[in-house]
């Protein structure tokens, strides 16, 4: 009898964990901002992290419309690899764990996008049709930028 007691015990513990764990990965570390969204909550060095990475990406985003202007696809083509390289960035598994699943549904649509943008820009060499990628790409920035906020831990 104190056997079944015992195992019933693990299974609501580990039922527990495993909930909690799940609850973790859908939602993040996260809170409502003042402005509605979705307030993602990291430590000062994750947030200038990912901020960081948001700035060097919309560079080369501006570089990749200046060459389109340009009709230079060697260009085109040489940056969309710059930014297929950026998705293979450092992983920050802190940062991973405290994002919540949509928002890494979204970054991850994204940066497979850039992968995209890459090898068409190599087999197509159209400038206008990379062009057209690559307002797609910011359609998903301004919906990933309009649903979620970065905000500082404050302990």
């Amino acid at each position: 009898m104190n056997n079944i007691k015992a195992l019933w015990v693990i299974i609501v513990v580990l039922s527990t964990i495993v909930v909690g764990v799940g609850y973790q990965v859908v939602m993040g570390s996260t809170v409502r901002s003042a402005d509605g969204r979705t307030a993602i909550v990291l430590t000062k060095d994750e947030r200038n992290f990912v901020l960081g990475e948001m700035r060097g990406l919309l560079g080369h985003m501006q570089q990749l419309v200046t060459a389109a202007a340009d009709k230079d696809i060697d260009k085109t083509i040489a940056i969309a690899k710059i930014l297929t390289g950026d998705t293979k960035g450092e992983k920050q598994v802190s940062i991973i764990a405290k994002t919540p699943l949509h928002f890494k549904k979204i970054t991850k649509n994204i940066h497979s996008q850039f992968a995209e943008l890459y090898e068409d820009a190599m087999t197509k060499r159209d400038v206008d049709y990379s062009l057209k990628q690559v307002s797609v790409i910011m359609q998903n920035c301004i919906a990933c930028h309009g649903a979620y906020t970065l905000v500082e831990d404050k302990e």
